[in-house]
């Protein structure tokens, strides 16, 4: 007895579950890096605190000392000498510009008084510090 055969057919690929995959990657992707924030390509190890607090307002531009004297405004290189002014100039043209300082521990402490200056003299009242948090809260230390 003979049977017949039946034509097989060439396989095929499903390509709608490949599109679905793709497409949340590619939301995955989009969400990832859309809410990250440009930082110069430097180095900064920020000091530890347990008293530390944060603000809840909308966040600052955030003024960089490294451990090698350099001042960075966002991401722009800036001058110590010019850093009074340049705050003053974007108060004058912001009442909301905020700044804080992310300063190297191995910054020097001189640069950092000349950054507290400049702040005070673009009329700033204070000057909010970025440090770490994850010292153990009954370490010792004032």
């Amino acid at each position: 007895m003979q049977f017949t055969r039946k034509r097989r057919r060439s396989p095929m690929i499903n390509i709608i579950p490949l599109i679905d995959v793709l497409v949340v990657l590619l939301i995955f992707y989009i969400a990832t890096t859309v809410f990250k924030k440009p930082e110069p390509k430097i180095t900064i190890k920020v000091p530890d605190s347990t008293r530390a607090k944060t603000t809840p307002n909308t966040p600052p531009t955030i003024l960089y000392v490294t451990d090698d004297s350099k001042l960075y405004l966002g991401a722009d290189l800036v001058e110590p000498d010019k850093l009074g002014e340049l705050l003053k100039s974007k108060l004058a043209a912001d009442p909301e510009f905020k700044v804080a300082m992310k300063a190297d521990t191995k910054a020097p402490f001189g640069v950092i008084v000349k950054v507290m200056d400049a702040a005070h003299f673009a009329g700033m009242g204070d000057l909010p510090t970025f440090m770490n948090t994850d010292k153990a809260a009954g370490a010792s230390g004032p």
